[in-house]
């Protein structure tokens, strides 16, 4: 599927990614700047006062993706967008998967990026690409095979930086170093990947360097309880991202398109996707993304 080609990032520097200086095309943003509005701290307390620290990604329309692990039995105490964005702590509803093993929340927020979209330029011009919103890409389960291993990814999250007085959003390089199906916990197979697992990126997204979601970091493999920075990095596969919206009817964003194509494999019908009739007409004929007739 498309949303699964890799592509190859050419120059990358301070933000800043430019094409040859003799050509006419505008200068655009790199793969931290372009993706960074849409992550999140998470901050929370257990019955202790306990403070913890996870990350937490836009997918559209308000609608944040997290571990559940991240939020559940903890009291949320603060959301901070990495830039640009705005939130209420008052509008947050968490929505959790039917099945308890699944390390996912769904958070419904009034988070929004529309005043970055609308009104913040870069470098005076307004034909910088700019994105609100990360796209979940289409590989479910049965379609993942080894072929993937060593696909370069990029992670995102907060773990705590000693002496820095604010969260801060790390972004890590990295390739996929295994699949596993795990026989304990997730019963959906896990990425091992290369990025060392730290706490605080629990709940942040693992990106293709096109941009898609491939999955979401959940936890880190250990033995004999040893510390997480030295297990392995484990990010869960998407299918129970996709299986979270499709039960609960939510439709966020460009990431309905799939949901559609693929509407009859999760029982949904034609009326149960908030499109008018020219947008339905034409994913119906295909060959036309929801997120391009926005």
């Amino acid at each position: 599927m498309q949303r699964f080609t890799e592509v190859q990032l050419d120059r990358e520097a301070l933000g800043l990614t430019m094409e040859d200086s003799q050509s006419h095309q505008s200068p655009q943003l790199g793969f931290y700047r372009l993706h960074s509005p849409c992550l999140l701290s998470v901050e929370t307390h257990d019955e202790n006062g306990e403070p913890g620290i996870g990350t937490a990604f836009h997918i559209g329309d308000g609608y944040l993706v997290t571990a559940r692990h991240v939020i559940e039995g903890r009291q949320l105490t603060n959301l901070i967008p990495a830039r640009d964005g705005s939130i209420s702590l008052d509008s947050v509803e968490v929505i959790y998967p039917s099945d308890p093993t699944v390390d996912l929340a769904l958070l419904k927020t009034n988070f929004s990026l529309d005043y970055y979209m609308k009104h913040v330029n870069f470098w005076g011009r307004d034909d910088v690409t700019k994105v609100d919103h990360i796209q979940i890409g289409g590989h479910l389960d049965d379609w993942i095979d080894d072929g993937l291993v060593l696909m370069k990814v990029i992670a995102f999250g907060y773990p705590p930086i000693p002496t820095s007085p604010r969260p801060e959003l790390v972004a890590v390089r990295g390739e996929i170093n295994a699949i596993i199906d795990p026989y304990v916990g997730s019963k959906h197979p896990l990425f091992v990947i290369s990025p060392m697992a730290r706490g605080g990126f629990s709940g942040g997204p693992v990106l293709s360097e096109n941009g898609w979601l491939l999955g979401i970091v959940t936890s880190s493999l250990l033995t004999n309880h040893a510390v997480p920075e030295l297990g392995y990095g484990a990010a869960l596969t998407v299918e129970p991202l996709w299986n979270l919206l499709a039960e609960n009817k939510i439709f966020p964003a460009s990431n309905a398109d799939i949901l559609f194509e693929l509407r009859h494999g999760w029982n949904l019908k034609e009326e149960d996707f908030p499109f008018g009739a020219e947008k339905l007409g034409k994913l119906k004929a295909g060959g036309t993304s929801a997120c391009e007739m926005d």
